[in-house]
């Protein structure tokens, strides 16, 4: 018997929700700008708007914020790509760097 060919084929270990994982709804309060960074990061919770697993991890940048949807623009194998994803798949991204500058001013103000 052939094997199957489809969109969410070998994909258990990305569209497995974690055990005890409780995600609250504080990323749909994350305000997301044009131009923004993000990481694709899927959610398989939700099935209707999941990007293709392909994209699992990859950083994009924001072109256009709706009200519901964000159309990310990601770069695949020297092509953009432009994905139409809710805020539930979309985590934005944090750089180290920022992270540590934070810290240090907040140092400098103790």
């Amino acid at each position: 018997m052939p094997s199957s060919h489809g969109a969410r084929r070998k994909s258990r270990s990305v569209m497995t929700k974690k055990r005890n994982a409780l995600r609250g709804v504080s990323y749909l309060l994350v305000d997301y700008h044009v131009g923004d960074k993000v990481v694709v990061h899927i959610d398989p919770r939700e099935h209707t708007t999941t990007p293709h697993r392909r994209f699992q991890g990859r950083i994009g940048v924001i072109k256009e914020v709706g009200r519901r949807i964000l159309k990310i623009s990601v770069m695949l194998g020297g092509k953009q790509k432009i994905l139409q994803v809710k805020f539930n798949h979309v985590k934005p991204l944090v750089s180290l760097g920022t992270e540590k500058a934070s810290e240090e001013t907040e140092e400098v103000k103790n």
